[in-house]
């Protein structure tokens, strides 16, 4: 495997331990000290300034309580010819902060005329 594509699936991994991390409304610092690392070298792991070990990858799995494919979802090989896009953090809190909001309604009507707004809204339509 060549160190470009390693470095491709170290950012990948890192955007997801960020994405769930946010999802679950955690800060750096409390998942470093789960983790018993410094606030510093967890926010190296989630910006893939430095690897992750196999067991460590494990047990943020289980800090972050999600299967560890969880990581690896949607990774997909990408031609080297391909530019990469930037990813906005902006874009990625503001979509697991709307999740969390919307999985805190508790009223079904209320979430379906949600989605008919959301579906409304849609580009295309």
């Amino acid at each position: 495997m060549s160190e470009k594509m390693q470095q491709a699936i170290n950012e990948h991994v890192s955007r997801r331990i960020h994405a769930r991390r946010v999802e679950l409304g955690m800060t750096q610092k409390k998942v470093a000290e789960a983790l018993g690392v410094s606030f510093q070298q967890f926010q190296k792991y989630e910006h893939a300034k430095n690897r992750l070990s196999a067991g460590r990858l494990y047990q943020l799995a289980e800090i972050l309580d999600t299967p560890i494919t969880y990581f690896f979802d949607d990774y997909q090989k990408q031609p080297a010819e391909r530019p990469k896009l930037p990813e906005s953090n902006i874009d990625t809190l503001a979509s697991a902060r709307l999740v969390r909001q919307f999985d805190s309604i508790s009223s079904p009507a209320l979430k379906q005329s949600v989605l008919n707004v959301i579906r409304a809204l849609e580009p295309g339509r």
